[in-house]
């Protein structure tokens, strides 16, 4: 956007290069943040990676809010908290080096396909033909329970979503944060249950759409398996 300096690694060609070249990145869900999240709340950022949505919640939400970013790899990691030094935010921003799940202190294998971490994911178990790194885990209601409120979430972390918000599941149905959720019901074990209990909470969700606008989305379409394209659906409690 210009606005902003982010460090990434030379070899990266799934994010980097777009950053590189155009300085921008998903500008629909950057569009919809910028006009949604407002001064002074409290947000998480759970699959943070290089931070590029990190980095812009920090500049809204001011001084007077609150962001916290979840990232595992160390690597990338790194790349997050020197971007967010040089954009002057290193002080407004927690970052948890943990990978969100349903429970705390797991060791947990990370994998990062080569050229794209952006779509580094946690896998079953160690292989020889991909590299990993073991990453701890932690859960949203250990990581946030100090916080008095929290107004607003991003959990986009490759298929382990139904794992992160198990971990959170008590904090969600307390504080109903807005959320937006990358999903796909090809990552999901039982994505008819995580959708009805979403929906308990927050009644049904709207699909963020790539001009940025807000449709509406039935269940069946979000349970169709041959849908091979995620969702960015949002979640909130309607006033």
């Amino acid at each position: 956007m210009g606005r902003y300096k982010l460090y990434v690694a030379t070899d990266d060609i799934g994010f980097g290069s777009h950053m590189l070249l155009d300085g921008i990145w998903e500008p629909w869900v950057t569009t919809f943040m910028a006009r949604f999240l407002k001064r002074g709340m409290c947000v998480a950022d759970v699959g943070a990676n290089h931070g590029y949505f990190t980095v812009l919640m920090a500049d809204i939400v001011g001084p007077e809010g609150r962001v916290i970013a979840f990232e595992p790899h160390p690597n990338t990691a790194s790349l997050l908290r020197k971007s967010l030094a040089v954009n002057g935010f290193g002080e407004r921003v927690q970052v948890v080096e943990c990978a969100v799940s349903d429970m705390d202190g797991a060791l947990l294998t990370f994998h990062m396909p080569t050229g794209e971490p952006k779509n580094a994911r946690i896998v079953d178990r160690p292989h020889d033909s991909i590299a990993t790194v073991t990453v701890r885990s932690t859960t949203l209601t250990t990581s946030l329970a100090d916080w008095a409120k929290l107004d607003f979430i991003k959990i986009d972390v490759e298929g382990a979503e139904e794992a992160a918000l198990r971990g959170g599941a008590d904090l969600l149905e307390r504080t109903k944060p807005s959320l937006l959720l990358e999903y796909n019901a090809l990552r999901c074990v039982n994505p008819a249950e995580l959708l009805t209990w979403l929906s308990k909470i927050y009644g049904d969700p709207l699909v963020l759409e790539f001009d940025s606008s807000l449709s509406p989305v039935s269940q069946e379409e979000l349970l169709d398996r041959t849908r091979v394209e995620d969702w960015m659906l949002l979640y909130q409690v309607k006033n």
